[in-house]
């Protein structure tokens, strides 16, 4: 029995006929020689009305001729078309000579992902303020507080006031986490930078868990080189992983544990390790770890959102660095970070 061989022509209109994304194709001289269905239902046109068609032979007010007559090659552009938005980007498309023989325009309608990106910028600018606007009241009050002094406070409540600052500084912590997590996912996450002693911002950040740490009854040590050269950096956001590293290496260590933070400069990098003795980290949950909101198994029983090191990993890539970590089950971890030290 003879085998019908198939029309590869064919074959291939049909795939681009259904493919889920508009497809326009100009042949050498600029006109119109192929619109998909897909295309056809974006641009609310039919292929037969502009085919053979160069641009300038189009009406200037048609969808069509919108998305045509725009420079989308260097890269994609967006055009809203009775109410949808479509990007659009082109390529050439060239002979096996080289020479140019047409040229491909995608279309991809992009309207419930647009839609979608502005419901979730909605709704993390609406809980952002109204978790921290009572969270500033809060904090106000409690300055307001320890500005009396033990003339109106008893002594008896200071430690109070100590606990719910601390407490406060947790949630706000948590709220800027969450935020920062939306900014990394959109590609808004960005460093401003300057030129700070980093050595003294951690060593600052390695004070401020002292009394955390005392109070977990673990031990925190540091050694700084004191060789270490300012660094153009953004402090505020390299504050942050640090304290993130130490804190969880006090908060994942046992009582009578220990968190040891050194940091020195070679080759030309500031490197800086946080190792402590604490629970440790299953060999099969290390690839993860730098995941969002991953938390490893173990990790359960401890307090904590799981974007903490996603974001500590950004700002350091951010800066041209890497962060690393190495870690026994049971017996502690430690996290390197190496930043180079010219910017």
């Amino acid at each position: 029995m003879k085998k019908t061989v198939p029309d590869t022509i064919s074959v291939a209109e049909d795939i681009i006929a259904g493919l889920a994304i508009g497809i326009i194709y100009l042949d050498g001289s600029g006109r119109i020689a192929l619109m998909n269905t897909r295309a056809e239902a974006m641009l609310h046109t039919s292929a037969s009305h502009v085919t053979g068609k160069r641009i300038d032979m189009l009406p200037l007010r048609t969808p069509v001729y919108r998305v045509l007559s725009e420079n989308s090659r260097e890269a994609p552009v967006e055009i809203s078309v009775n109410g949808a938005v479509l990007r659009v980007r082109s390529r050439e498309r060239r002979q096996a000579s080289g020479e140019q023989s047409g040229e491909i325009y995608e279309l991809f309608d992009v309207t419930e992902e647009k839609k979608e990106k502005r419901q979730r910028e909605e709704i993390v600018a609406m809980t952002t303020h109204d978790l921290k606007s009572p969270l500033t009241v809060l904090m106000g009050y409690i300055q307001t507080l320890r500005s009396e002094g033990e003339a109106k406070v008893h002594v008896s409540l200071l430690p109070c006031l100590d606990e719910m600052e601390r407490s406060a500084l947790k949630l706000l912590d948590m709220i800027d986490d969450v935020l920062d997590a939306y900014r990394l996912e959109v590609g808004l996450l960005q460093t401003t930078r300057s030129w700070c002693d980093l050595a003294a911002i951690l060593e600052g950040c390695c004070l401020d868990m002292a009394r955390e740490a005392s109070l977990r009854g673990v031990r925190l040590t540091y050694h700084l080189n004191r060789d270490i050269p300012a660094l153009n950096v953004d402090g505020k956001q390299l504050s942050r992983v640090f304290a993130n590293l130490i804190g969880n290496g006090v908060k994942f260590t046992r009582r009578r544990g220990e968190v040891m933070v050194d940091a020195w400069q070679r080759d030309g990098r500031l490197h800086v390790t946080v190792k402590d003795t604490g629970i440790g980290i299953p060999e099969q949950d290390l690839p993860r770890i730098f995941n969002k909101y991953f938390r490893s198994g173990n990790a359960n029983g401890f307090k904590g959102t799981g974007l903490g090191l996603t974001i500590s990993k950004a700002i350091v890539e951010a800066h041209g660095g890497s962060i690393t970590v190495e870690s026994t089950l049971g017996e502690g971890s430690t996290f390197t970070i190496v930043l180079p030290c010219t910017n």
